[in-house]
């Protein structure tokens, strides 16, 4: 009985460390503007997981699902040519639970607007939905790394929206905009558990 008990936990034990793939290593490429392409820092899916070698960034993929892929025509531009200011990554949503976008910001000027601090009126001129809420956080942990982050409260047509926007500056200088709503910052930290940046 207790080789059975023994074979069963191990057998537990093995299962929960191949679950844990959302903290495999990132494999990341050196960023050349001569061979690097937009498809490159917009990352691919590799298995249960999305990727973006030359981005640093990782995530487990996990429920129902669908993907969209907003600058896939400009994949196979390598940046040297590339005149966009950001690089729109992949956009999760899971139906009316929660989304993910990813964007990776390439403009100074971006970069340093991104980081000050937006006020509850400068938000509401750019967004769909005005925002009831804003605090602000210096160092809030993402993957044990401490980023800017905007956690926010929407009014989205008379109901509460949850919103996380994680600022990180990669130390190749590419700045990746993490963007999660959902219907409260509980369903919002699911989804923070599962992202990794190198």
């Amino acid at each position: 009985m207790k080789k059975i008990i023994t074979v069963i936990l191990s057998t537990a034990i093995l299962l929960m460390a191949g679950c844990s793939s959302s903290h495999e290593t990132i494999t990341t490429v050196p960023f050349s503007s001569e061979t690097t392409t937009v498809g490159d820092i917009a990352g691919t899916i590799e298995g249960d997981r999305y990727i973006s070698h030359a981005g640093g960034v990782g995530f487990k993929l996990t429920g129902d699902y669908t993907v969209e892929w907003p600058d896939a025509d400009k994949r196979n531009i390598v940046m040297s040519d590339y005149t966009g200011v950001d690089i729109s990554g992949p956009w999760f949503v899971w139906g009316n639970t929660a989304s993910l976008k990813i964007d990776y910001v390439l403009d100074e000027h971006l970069k340093a607007d991104a980081t000050k601090e937006h006020t509850l009126e400068e938000w509401n001129k750019s967004m769909k939905y005005p925002a009831k809420s804003i605090e602000y956080i210096e160092d809030y942990k993402l993957d044990g790394k401490s980023c800017f982050a905007l956690k926010m409260v929407l009014d989205k047509n008379g109901y509460d929206v949850s919103s996380l926007q994680i600022f990180f500056l990669q130390d190749n200088g590419l700045l990746v905009l993490f963007t999660i709503t959902a219907g409260s910052f509980k369903e919002i930290d699911k989804v923070v558990k599962n992202l990794q940046i190198a």
